[in-house]
This record gives C-alpha cells, sequence and structure tokens, in this order.
C-alpha cells in the first residue's frame, strides 16, 4: 500500500527516505533492507490487469480492514500521510487516495482531515484547531482556536499535539532548537511522535510535562457540570483509639482518574470510605463544588457511586435482570423502552451483552467470569453515571488482562467528565500510567506522596539518594516497576552481617514529614454551580414494587430455596401428625382412629406453633444480611428504607401464609381434626409473621450469618419454656412467675398466645361444644361455688369466729387477712346479687365480728349456695334436654356420638379444664382464685386497660370491653409485630448492640 500509494505522484528520493525513516523506527535495523527492497519493488510492479492505482489501494485497505485495531488504523493513516507528504505537497490524487483510504477503513472524516492537517503542519499558524494543544512559552502566537501549556521553565519554539477522541495516545510534533525527550526518547524536530497512556515530556529547560496533563485540557467539552473535589486535612480516629488517617488533603477536578496505593493497614479503605460519605471524619471536612458531603448529604444526592471489593450483585438474578433493576430505581421517568435500551447499551459497552441471559451465580458456583463479574458491579453504577465515582480494589483475584479491561472501562469513565478514585494494590506498568493522580499512604494513615504517577519512582528515589534517581521508567520498554517504590518506602535498616533488620530506614512519621514540606497541592477555584444528578428516584410504592419484584425474581429463580421452603412445612406437619397420631391396638381387633381420645392433639398444638416460629425465623434471618452490601450501594441513591423493608414484609408474609396453609391442611387432614383449619391458620400465620419480622431485625443486627443462627435459638427457647405447656406458669421461678394471672414474662412471649388461641377455640368453638357451651359454664361455675368457694369462704369465717380474740401474733396475723379475704369477696358478690342479701360487712373486723354477724354470714353463704346448686340443676336439666333432643332416634344417636368424637378432644378438655391442678381455688392478695376451670371463668380485671387473666381464659377484657380469647390473642401478637417492625425501622436492636460494644471499647 506504501509503494502504491507513493507512486500516485512518483517514487522519489524524499519517499524513499521517508520510507526507510517510518521502517527504521518501527522494526528492528536487521530487517529494514529486506522491507526496503519489497517497497521498491512495489513500487515499479505491474498492478493487476483493469485495475489503476487507487483500486489497488482501496482493494489493500478494504483487506487489511479486519485486521488491524482501529488505534492502529489511525497510526497506519498517519504514516502514509507522512509519506506522501514526503517532497512537502499533498496533490489532488494523495489526498483522493487518503480519503478512500480512511473510508474503507472507517476512519471518521473529521479526523482524517485533523491527521491530515497536523502531518501537512510546519508553522504555528497551520495548528489552528480545537483538536490541537499547543506547548510554548509564548501564549501571544498560539492560534485561537488551540489548547495551551505553559510550562514550567524555557522551551525554544513550540510542541503541537493533536488529539482524537477514538483512541488513546495523542500524536506530537515539536518545533525548536531544544534537547527534547518523551520517556527518555530523544524527539526529533519535525518528527511526528506518538504520545502514549502515562507518557512524560521532558527537556532541559523545563518541568516535565505528563500525559494527564495534556488530556486534561481537552476535557472541558467532555462534561456538562464542573465539578471540583477538595479533602482538607482528614484526620480519623477509630472507636478503640486507634488512628486510621492523618492529614490527608486532596484537590481534584472531574476527568481525572485518582489511585489510591498503600500496604496493609495504610488507611485506604479508611479514606475511601470517609471521601464517599460512608464515614465521618475525626476532623477535616469533603467538598463537592463546595458542598461539605457529611454535613449536607442531600444536595449531592445522586452525584457520588461507589463500587466496594466485594460484590454487589444479585446472585440468582441474570446479568440483564440485575442491571435492569438497579435502573428502575434510578429512573423513574424512563419508559420501560427506555430503561431496556438503556441497559443493552451498557452491557453493549461493558462487553456483557453476550452472556446478558446468564444467571450470575456465586464464587462458589461460579457461571459468569471474575473479570465479568467486576464489569457488572461498575456497570450498576455506569447506569446512572455518578459524577464522583469510588471503586475499591477493582483489579483483585483478576487476571492481568481482565484487570486492564477494568482499568480501560474506568479510564473512559473519566474521559465522559467524571472523577474516578481506585484503590489498588499493586497495579502494572500499563495500569499505573492511567492514572492522573497517585496518592500514596503510609501504615498508619500516613500520605507520602500526591501527584502524577510518573513522579513517584523519581520522588522516592530522590528523597532516598539512589543512584539514577532521576529515572522513573524503563529508558527502553518504557515500564513502571511499581514494586520498586515499595521496596524504597520500605527499606530496612541492615544489621552488622548485611542482614535487614525488622527497623525501618524511614518510619512512617518521616516520610509523612518529607511529604508536607515537598508536596504542594494546588487548590482548584470551585464551581459555582451545583453538582448535576440525573436521578429520579421512583415513588416509595413504586420502589415497593420494584423491591418485591426483584426479589420475587430472584427467591424464584434459586429453585433450591424454593423447594425447601414450600416442601419444609408439609414436610413437617406430615412427620408430626404420624408420629402424634396415636390410637390404642387391642389384639384380635381392627384399630380404629378416634380423634376424642388421642392424647396428643395439645402436643400437636404446641409443636405446631414451634414449627410456626421456627420456620418464620429461618426463613427470615438471612434476608437483610445478604443484601447488606447491596443495600451499601444502594445508600448513595438515598432510597426508601420504608419500602425496602414493606417488600420484604410483604414477601415473607405470602411465604408465610402459604407454608402455614400447607401445614395446617396436611396435619389437621391426618388427624381429624375438623373445622379448625382458618383458626389454626390464622393463629399459626400470625406467629410466623411475628417470627418472620424477629428473624428480619436479628438479620438487620448482626454482621455474621453464623452469629444469626448462634442467635436463634435464645430466641426459640424462652419461646418454648414459656408458652405456658413446658413449665406451668404458677410453677415458674418465684422470681418470674405469678399465682393471680399469666406472668409478664409469658406475656411477652408470643407463643402463649398463639397455643391458648388454639386450645381455647379448638375446645369453646368446635362444632359438638358450641350446643353446650353455656350450660357447661353453668355447670362448672355452679360446681366451683358449691364444692370449692363458698367452702373455703365459710371455713374462714369459723376461723376467724373462733380465733377473734386470740393474743397469739401470727393467729392474730391469720385472722385479720382472712378478715380482709372475707370482706373482699363478700363485697363482690354482694355486687352480683345486691346489697340488701348481707347488711354487716362493716363487721367483718376482728374488734367488730360478732355472733349477729357470723350467723348472718353463714346464712347468707347457705342462700348462695343454694342459687348455685338451683342453678347447676337448672343448667344440667337443659343440657339433657339438648341430648335428649340430639339422641331422640338411634339414627340421631349415632349422629351424636360420632360429632362428639370427631370434634372434641379429651385431653385438650383436660387442660382447658385445669382438673388436675391440686389446688383448686388460690389465696392470694387478699382474694380466691379460681384455679379450675379456666376455660369458664369470668375474667375479673383490677382496671379500664387489664387484660391479663389465668390461661385458657374464654375472653379477654380491655378498655371496658370484652374479646374472644382468638381474636384477641391474635391482635396481640401482632401488636407485638407492628412493634418489631417499628424497632426494625429504626434498626434498634443494632443500634443497642453497638452502643455496648462502644462502651466495651472504652478505655478505662
Amino acid at each position: 500500500m506504501f509503494a502504491l500509494l507513493a507512486r500516485l505522484d512518483g517514487v522519489g528520493d524524499r519517499e524513499r527516505t521517508a520510507m526507510y525513516n517510518l521502517i527504521d523506527s518501527k522494526l528492528n535495523k536487521e530487517v529494514v533492507p529486506r522491507f526496503m527492497e519489497m517497497f521498491n519493488h512495489f513500487a515499479v510492479s505491474k498492478l493487476t490487469a483493469g485495475k489503476d492505482l487507487l483500486d489497488e489501494i482501496i482493494a489493500i485497505a478494504r483487506e487489511i480492514n479486519g485486521q488491524i485495531t482501529h488505534q492502529q488504523k489511525i497510526v497506519l493513516l498517519s504514516d502514509l500521510t507522512q509519506l506522501v507528504f514526503a517532497d512537502n505537497v499533498l496533490s489532488e490524487k494523495e489526498r483522493n487516495a487518503l480519503y478512500h483510504i480512511g473510508s474503507e477503513l472507517n476512519i471518521d472524516t473529521e479526523e482524517l482531515h485533523a491527521i491530515r492537517n497536523f502531518v501537512t503542519g510546519k508553522h504555528i499558524d497551520d495548528f489552528n484547531s480545537s483538536k490541537i494543544l499547543i506547548i510554548t512559552n509564548s501564549k501571544e502566537i498560539v492560534p485561537e482556536k488551540c489548547r495551551h501549556i505553559t510550562p514550567d521553565g524555557y522551551i525554544d519554539g513550540f510542541v503541537a499535539v493533536l488529539y482524537l477522541k477514538s483512541i488513546k495516545p495523542f500524536f506530537m510534533k515539536y518545533y525548536g532548537m531544544s534537547s527534547m525527550f518523551l520517556n527518555q526518547t530523544p524527539v526529533d524536530s519535525g518528527k511526528i511522535v506518538i504520545v502514549p497512556t502515562g507518557s512524560a515530556l521532558r527537556g532541559n529547560g523545563f518541568k516535565a510535562i505528563y500525559y494527564s496533563d495534556m488530556l486534561g485540557q481537552f476535557r472541558d467539552d467532555l462534561t456538562g457540570t464542573r465539578i471540583t473535589f477538595r479533602a482538607e486535612d482528614l484526620y480519623y480516629q477509630f472507636k478503640k483509639g486507634g488512628v486510621g488517617l492523618r492529614g490527608v488533603t486532596l484537590s481534584e477536578k472531574n476527568g481525572s482518574l485518582i489511585g489510591i496505593m498503600g500496604a496493609s493497614g495504610a488507611g485506604k479503605s479508611t479514606l475511601i470510605n470517609i471521601l464517599n460519605g460512608n464515614e465521618k471524619p475525626s476532623a477535616g471536612r469533603v467538598l463537592i463544588n463546595g458542598i461539605d458531603i457529611h454535613r449536607e448529604g442531600e444536595k449531592i444526592k445522586g452525584v457520588i457511586g461507589y463500587v466496594p471489593q466485594d460484590d454487589l450483585l444479585m446472585e440468582d438474578l441474570t446479568v440483564f435482570e440485575n442491571l435492569y433493576y438497579a435502573a428502575k430505581l434510578c429512573f423513574s421517568n424512563y419508559s420501560e423502552a427506555r430503561i431496556t435500551s438503556l441497559v443493552n447499551k451498557t452491557l453493549t459497552n461493558l462487553g456483557l451483552f453476550e452472556i446478558r441471559n446468564l444467571k450470575v451465580g456465586n464464587p462458589l458456583d461460579k457461571i459468569i467470569s471474575g473479570g465479568q463479574r467486576k464489569r457488572l458491579n461498575i456497570g450498576l453504577e455506569l447506569l446512572r453515571e455518578p459524577m464522583v465515582l469510588y471503586v475499591d480494589e477493582p483489579t483483585s483475584g483478576l487476571s492481568s488482562r481482565d484487570s486492564e479491561n477494568i482499568m480501560d472501562l474506568l479510564k473512559e469513565i473519566c474521559l465522559r467528565g467524571k472523577l474516578v478514585f481506585v484503590v489498588i494494590h499493586q497495579p502494572s506498568s500499563d495500569i499505573f500510567k492511567m492514572f492522573d493522580k497517585l496518592l500514596i499512604l503510609d501504615v498508619g494513615g500516613y500520605p507520602i506522596f500526591y501527584g502524577n504517577p510518573m513522579e513517584a519512582t523519581v520522588y522516592f528515589r530522590e528523597v532516598a539518594n539512589l543512584v539514577d534517581k532521576e529515572t522513573g521508567a524503563c529508558a527502553v520498554c518504557g515500564n513502571v516497576n511499581v514494586e520498586q517504590i515499595f521496596n524504597i518506602i520500605e527499606t530496612k535498616v541492615m544489621d552488622e552481617y548485611g542482614m535487614p533488620t525488622a527497623q525501618r530506614k524511614i518510619t512512617p512519621a518521616s516520610w509523612y514529614e518529607i511529604y508536607k514540606k515537598r508536596v504542594e497541592i494546588p487548590e482548584p477555584e470551585d464551581a459555582e454551580e451545583p453538582p448535576e444528578s440525573v436521578l429520579f428516584i421512583p415513588s416509595r410504592l413504586s420502589q415497593l414494587m420494584i423491591f418485591a419484584t426483584r426479589d420475587l425474581k430472584s427467591k424464584l429463580a434459586n429453585r433450591q430455596y424454593v423447594l425447601i421452603n414450600l416442601l419444609e412445612a408439609p414436610l413437617l406437619a406430615l412427620i408430626l401428625a404420624v408420629l402424634v397420631k396415636f390410637y390404642t391396638e387391642e389384639a384380635f381387633k381392627p384399630s380404629e382412629y378416634v380423634f376424642q381420645y388421642n392424647v396428643n392433639i395439645p402436643a400437636y398444638m404446641f409443636m405446631a406453633v414451634v414449627v410456626a416460629l421456627f420456620i418464620g425465623l429461618t426463613v427470615s434471618a438471612e434476608e437483610i444480611i445478604r443484601d447488606r452490601k447491596i443495600l451499601k450501594r444502594e445508600s448513595f441513591l438515598h432510597l426508601s428504607r420504608t419500602s425496602y423493608l414493606a417488600s420484604k414484609i410483604m414477601l415473607l408474609f405470602m411465604l408465610s401464609a402459604i407454608q402455614v396453609i400447607t401445614f395446617v391442611l396436611i396435619g389437621n387432614w391426618i388427624l381429624g381434626i375438623k373445622e379448625m383449619n382458618f383458626a389454626f391458620w390464622l393463629v399459626l400465620f400470625s406467629a410466623a409473621c411475628f417470627a418472620n419480622v424477629l428473624g428480619l431485625n436479628i438479620s438487620s443486627s448482626f454482621n455474621s450469618v453464623v452469629a444469626i443462627y448462634i442467635v436463634i435459638p435464645l430466641l426459640l427457647i424462652p419461646q418454648i419454656l414459656l408458652s405456658g405447656v413446658v413449665v406451668q406458669f404458677d410453677q415458674l421461678n418465684p422470681l418470674f412467675g405469678s399465682k393471680s394471672k399469666v406472668p409478664v414474662i409469658g406475656d411477652m412471649m408470643a407463643s402463649r398466645w398463639a397455643f391458648e388461641a388454639m386450645m381455647v377455640h379448638q375446645f369453646k368453638d368446635n362444632k359438638f361444644e358450641r350446643m353446650f357451651y353455656d350450660v357447661d359454664k353453668e355447670v362448672a361455675l355452679s360446681d366451683y361455688n358449691t364444692l370449692y368457694y363458698l367452702p373455703r369462704l365459710a371455713s374462714m369465717l369459723d376461723y376467724v369466729f373462733t380465733n377473734r380474740e386470740s393474743r397469739d401474733r401470727q393467729t392474730k396475723e391469720s385472722v385479720a387477712y382472712y378478715m380482709l379475704t372475707l370482706r373482699n369477696e363478700i363485697a363482690e358478690q354482694l355486687k352480683k346479687y345486691g346489697r340488701d342479701k348481707f347488711a354487716y360487712l362493716e363487721n367483718l373486723y376482728p374488734d367488730k365480728l360478732d355472733s349477729v354477724t357470723y350467723e348472718s354470714a353463714k346464712k347468707f353463704f347457705d342462700t348462695l349456695k343454694r342459687i348455685h346448686i338451683n342453678r347447676n340443676k337448672k343448667a344440667m336439666d337443659e343440657k339433657n334436654r339438648r341430648i335428649a333432643e340430639l339422641t331422640s332416634t338411634p339414627k340421631k344417636a349415632a349422629i351424636f356420638n360420632k360429632m362428639r368424637r370427631d370434634h372434641t378432644n379429651d385431653q385438650v378438655t383436660s387442660m382447658v379444664f385445669d382438673n388436675k391442678e391440686k389446688t383448686r381455688i388460690l389465696e392470694y392478695n387478699g382474694r380466691l382464685i379460681q384455679q379450675i376451670y379456666p376455660i369458664f371463668s369470668n375474667p375479673e380485671p383490677s382496671g379500664f386497660f387489664d387484660f391479663r387473666t389465668l390461661f385458657y381464659m374464654p375472653q379477654k377484657h380491655f378498655a371496658g370491653q370484652y374479646f374472644d380469647t382468638l381474636y384477641f390473642n391474635v391482635v396481640i401478637i401482632w401488636l407485638m409485630t407492628i412493634l418489631l417492625m417499628i424497632t426494625l425501622y429504626f434498626d434498634a436492636l443494632r443500634k443497642l448492640l453497638e452502643l455496648k460494644r462502644d462502651r466495651k471499647s472504652k478505655p478505662e
């Protein structure tokens, strides 16, 4: 192609010399003659029949188009232009040929003209273009459209630099008499050289000008909003007393890629978390366009992005879905089609479009590669293009090729006018050169270098007074040995045997003192306009739906999760119901299961409550801790915590509803529990929801999944122990127990309310007992009064009358207590039966009790006894009448007996009757408290809002009203659940744990 192009206007000595210089600059000297021979051969060889020179040239250009990169095409076009301009004339044929070559190579016409003009330019006025940077001391001679840098020192003549958006390197020409070096290679006057990323232009009379300095001159047209960033004298002290940062100051503007390096323990992660607003500095401040990000965070909403070292991906979603839902949370103003288009465009830019439908997976179950995961993590932030982006260790664990791809991506972001901070460990030379600025921290948080990365090696060599201290990169290959920088920083003192000791030659504090003296940090002019944010956050309701949809898709995509959670409840119901399905087997007789005689029904109900609590806890325990990293990223979007938590709660409640209904249907069917499905589901669902929110609280409060699963038994065991089943409430430790009512510690347990609701409803509201409950209640209460209550009152009366004049201190105390009990109980009876039934209430004191009062009280008790006996008889007669009516025919009798066997359970009846309790009546605090037949008792509240009762009572009192136990208990469980929702929203448990940790960590 070179030979044919040169033939357009004839191949002369100038063309041959230009070709020789070109080959000589690119190839080994040994092969230069061979290639020149080839050039000379093609310069005179015959053309293909029927084709002219231009056709041949176009054919070659078309053939090589798909074989070289775009950057190589640009360089090729430059070399071809230099060849044909060797005679200082660019003919119309040559212009036309270059145009066709550029067209076949898909080079933009504007760039083609820019290259041609740059190659043919000789005088400073020939370079009048916005794509040209002029480096000269004489600003007055710089053409109007050109960019300009005035070097720090003297330069003879001028340097012209051509910038093309489509490639990274610049083209450079120098016209002058000074000694000029590009990366330690001499630059000849008038010769075009390529300036790769990370290059340094040096001369004897001026300070080095770096690639980033040149690039910075072309950035004003790459961004809409100007960003100035300043961190002022940052100091950070850990809660335990250690110092993480000392006097870090940064000053940057958008369009820059800033590297942060340092040894382990140098404070890199601490710094990045302060710069992005996650942590607040102990002293100093961070300003973006003059706005303090820690005090005025709302003003920079959506401006900051953060990509931590760890994955922030939802592992069960596809690559596309991860970006799609991130976009949905950022751009409520976009249509569905626009969001899809944005995601696909981002995937294409990231090189991930081909794998968009693959599930992300996790490091243990890899589906996409590590490099793809990193790019996808960055893509989550690129969607919304934050003006300031922080990236923590983007290349860790990646191959060198993947690492370079990631850094190329970050560099492209900078070229779009963003400011990017990257924490990196020990980058390769190519990656190192990509940075515009470099901050190096030493152990203890000391800043020890801040400036152009190409100056770093020279800086530390000079401070350490090493040989060849002016050399920063390899003179032959141009590579920078990054490890050498840290070798210099951490140089050890040698012992007398020449072995390195543990002591450093220059301590971190000493490096810091040198840094303060030698490094000057410029103060950029603050941008007056506020930072630009393109975020359009959806409403809270929309966020809720997006969170819920994303979470649901993630869960459904995890087949193991779905199978375990959908099969766990029915399998537990099957195992539990089959094991507790008790019936007797007699020899030579077929066995028959009868619900009435199954002694394990209460145990089944209790275990059902435990299962509901257990499933509810385990299904929610990892929900928030699993999302913690994602929440950390989304915190920069200032999304609604309420919407996020509501979406979690909504999905967990839906799952619990399904789990509980399968448990109830299978368990109740196997055990023959009739017509209790809804009530049992309501109670167990409420308990499971309580456990869901409790699980979310612990998931939000602990930092380790292991810690969470250790805590679960600590939460479940009290629920089991204090349910009223394992240990009866009146047999608890006296410090916690209660005789008159369920103890407060029991009332704090959801299991107590759930189990009582199921037992009471099973007994009171089954199809059989509903027909007799009112008369059974009358019989039970009259039995209690005639057999226990009134005889106890009469016994007390006899005792106090006999011992009223006793002088024994203990007896006098007993008499006084019994008198108090008699007054209280008789007063309570008079409320029911009228004040006129007993007129001597005020005489029931030791010094007033006489025979008249005694006889009157005895007569009052006898009257009450007759009343209750009559009530008992009347109730029994009514019950017998109902039974007779229901069993009037053999068919009805069979139905009646079957109904009793199918709907009642003797063990449930025994427990709610509490007829095995030795203490049938309890003396407590001047009152007689009924212990037997709690299922038929009526609450006796001590106040307007008193709802506490004995276990198994059929009703609860509150605010002057009486409510059925089933629904009241369910409401109590939901009130507990709502209370946990409030603590979850305010993260109260986590704050409490952190407060305790802080107190423990404080020095004495």
